[in-house]
């Protein structure tokens, strides 16, 4: 569980989803900030997460490739 959680922790696109939520959650709950505000916080957050997914399929892809051109070289 304590390991979970170290890697979680350690993702930055997790931590960035954490702030988007905490910062959702306090301008709900404390601070009375407005929707437009919100949204300027926001926007990067969700950009930055979605825009690193994209990077990481790209580096998955990169590395099946490479994987495969070596086996096909071992043959």
């Amino acid at each position: 569980m304590l390991e979970a959680i170290k890697g979680i922790l350690s993702s930055k696109k997790a931590l960035a989803a954490i702030v988007g939520v905490v910062v959702s959650l306090v301008a709900k709950l404390g601070i009375d900030l407005p929707t437009e505000a919100l949204l300027a916080i926001l926007t990067p957050i969700l950009a930055y997460i979605l825009g690193q997914g994209v990077a990481d399929i790209g580096k998955e892809a990169a590395k099946s490739e490479a994987k495969t051109a070596a086996r096909k070289k071992s043959k």
